[in-house]
């Protein structure tokens, strides 16, 4: 008898620099990391859980070109930013789907540490596999 599959749970934001549907290079690679070093060629025993956390900016506001006129304007603002969401979250579904590895993926909204947080202690997978923002320049030098 097969035990459950392993389940590994993935932060996955959209590129800063394409925007939505775009995955973000350290997502991509998170993704593709965890397909070549853990899940391999056993793709049965593993399920993905793609968390997407939609963080508001400082203000609230993501187009500051736009007009808003009316209290149904913010709502159709919200529908095309969980639209957005859900086109990234399709592209990762999508190839698994395509190599055949369970998967399940959802949005949430606030400050991606703090909801990631939450979500780990809420689903509780067995790992979990973040990208890394981290500049990858090496830092200037300064002598003393």
């Amino acid at each position: 008898m097969e035990g459950e599959p392993t389940r590994v749970m993935m932060g996955v934001n959209e590129s800063t620099i394409k925007g939505y549907p775009h995955a973000s290079i350290s997502s991509r690679g998170a993704f593709e990391w965890t397909l070549q070093k853990i899940v391999r060629s056993n793709t049965s025993g593993f399920k993905l859980l793609f968390l997407h956390v939609q963080a508001p900016d400082e203000d609230g506001f993501d187009d500051m070109d736009s007009v808003y006129a009316s209290p149904d304007d913010f709502k159709s603002l919200k529908q095309r930013d969980k639209a957005r969401g859900i086109h990234l979250l399709e592209c990762f579904v999508n190839r698994c789907h395509e190599i055949g590895v369970q998967c399940e993926a959802w949005i949430k909204k606030g400050d991606p540490k703090e909801v990631i947080c939450h979500e780990v202690k809420r689903v509780r997978p067995d790992l979990l596999v973040v990208g890394s923002s981290i500049n990858r320049e090496p830092a200037p030098v300064e002598s003393p």
